[in-house]
C-alpha cells in the first residue's frame, strides 16, 4: 500500500513539473506575440490596363491617296547659286535688272489744282488720282513702295485725328505756320490756309529715298 501511495506522489509531481513549465512556455508565447511590432504595408495604385495610344503625326505627311508602304520622295529644296568670280574674263552682256526697269529717268511734273488753290511738284512716275472720302478731297500721287496724298477739306474737318494739332512757324510751307508729325513709316503736314484745311501725307517706310522725295515734294507746295 505504502508503494503505491509513493508512485502517486512522484507521479503528482511529475505532472505538477511538467504543468509548470508548459504554463511557462505558454506565457512566453503569450508574451512575445503581445510585444512583436506591427509593420505596415503601403498601398500600392495598379497599372491601367487601358492605356490610350498615342499617334504620332509626321511634320511632312505623305499624300493622302499615298499607300503607307510606298515612299514618299522629299521635294528638294531650291538653293540658291552663290556669285563667284569666274576664273576667265568673260565680258558679261548689259541686262537691264528689275530695279532700274522699276525706275526709269524721272522729271519733275508741276500739279496744279484750280478748285483747292494749290501747286505741288512731283516725279514724273507718279500717277495722280483725285477722288472724294469723308472729310473732302483727296489728291493721291501713286508709286509702288510709297504713296504721296494731299487731302483737302472744309475748316471744321480734317482728313485724320488726333489731339495734338498745334500750329507753329518752326515749319514753314508756302509762308504758313504747320503742324507736323512723323513716325517711322510716314510724315504728316497740316496747313490751315483760306477757310480749307490741308494735310500732306507722306507714305516712305523709313526709305530714304523716299524721305528725300517727301521732303521736296512738301516744300514744292504752294498756295495761289
Amino acid at each position: 500500500m505504502k508503494t503505491k501511495n509513493s508512485a502517486y506522489l512522484v507521479l503528482t509531481i511529475i505532472f505538477v513539473i511538467l504543468s509548470v513549465i508548459g504554463g511557462y512556455f505558454l506565457y512566453q508565447i503569450a508574451t512575445n506575440s503581445k510585444t512583436s511590432p506591427q509593420v505596415t504595408i503601403p498601398e500600392v495604385t495598379p497599372i491601367p490596363t487601358n492605356i490610350p495610344t498615342i499617334t504620332l503625326v509626321p511634320i511632312a505627311s505623305a499624300s493622302p491617296t499615298a499607300s503607307s508602304s510606298s515612299k514618299v520622295s522629299p521635294t528638294p529644296t531650291k538653293i540658291a547659286t552663290p556669285t563667284a568670280t569666274p576664273t576667265k574674263k568673260v565680258t558679261p552682256t548689259a541686262i537691264p535688272t528689275k530695279n532700274e526697269t522699276d525706275k526709269p529717268t524721272s522729271t519733275l511734273i508741276t500739279y496744279k489744282s484750280d478748285e483747292d488753290g494749290f501747286t505741288v511738284q512731283h516725279l514724273s512716275t507718279r500717277k495722280v488720282y483725285q477722288d472724294t472720302e469723308d472729310s473732302g478731297q483727296r489728291y493721291t500721287f501713286y508709286l509702288y513702295g510709297g504713296n504721296f496724298a494731299i487731302h483737302v477739306s472744309s475748316n471744321d474737318q480734317w482728313a485724320w485725328v488726333t489731339p495734338d494739332r498745334n500750329f507753329s512757324g518752326n515749319f514753314l510751307v508756302s509762308g504758313q505756320n504747320t503742324y507736323r508729325y512723323d513716325i517711322s513709316t510716314q510724315t504728316i503736314v497740316d496747313i490751315q490756309y483760306n477757310g480749307k484745311n490741308y494735310t500732306l501725307q507722306c507714305i516712305h517706310n523709313g526709305k530714304t529715298s523716299l524721305k528725300t522725295e517727301c521732303e521736296e515734294f512738301i516744300s514744292s507746295f504752294q498756295f495761289f
